[in-house]
């Protein structure tokens, strides 16, 4: 009786895990960065875990009001060469993002729930965008994973704020 009453609980404790903890990846001080003076500082995007063990990263850093980094690096495969690219290029692209923010009101989205279907060889997809407010200096992550269960707006947002992150190579 008592290993029957262990193992319900167990089962309870794995099945209501993902519904408390981890629920949203928003990391810092939200309530603290204001949606008005808040300005986009870093934009990122990786997938990878694929079983042909490609991937590819994609990294936009904010350096100053005009001026961003830009650097990819991704391989299609285990023994493909590695492509990178490392430039500098307008801003324009954070603040069209900050734009798409803003419409999508992303400041007042309540924490993502995390999916119960995974599957342990999938690819693993990450694209997360940091802000920090211009007035106090507080910073805040909004990352969206694979295995977030997303709305149609939240998955609209997010494939935008995708292309915008993409097209930022052609700048």
């Amino acid at each position: 009786m008592r290993i029957r009453k262990a193992l319900i609980a167990v089962l309870c404790f794995g099945i209501c895990l993902p519904l408390f903890s981890g629920i949203a990846e928003a990391k810092g001080g939200k309530d603290m960065v204001q949606e008005k003076t808040a300005y986009i500082t870093r934009c990122g995007y990786v997938s990878s875990g694929s079983s042909t063990g490609g991937y590819e990263r994609i990294e936009l850093k904010r350096i100053s009001d005009s001026e961003a980094n830009y650097k990819s690096s991704g391989k299609d495969w285990h023994s493909s060469p590695e492509r990178t690219v490392d430039k500098n290029i307008s801003a324009d692209v954070l603040k069209k993002m900050e734009e798409l923010g803003r419409e999508y009101k992303i400041f007042k989205w309540k924490p993502f729930r995390k999916s119960a279907l995974f599957a342990l060889d999938a690819a693993s997809v990450s694209l997360s965008v940091s802000y920090k407010d211009a007035n106090n200096g507080a910073g805040w992550t909004l990352t969206m994973r694979s295995d977030d269960e997303l709305s149609d707006k939240q998955i609209d947002y997010y494939h935008k704020l995708l292309d915008l992150l993409l097209s930022a190579e052609g700048q």
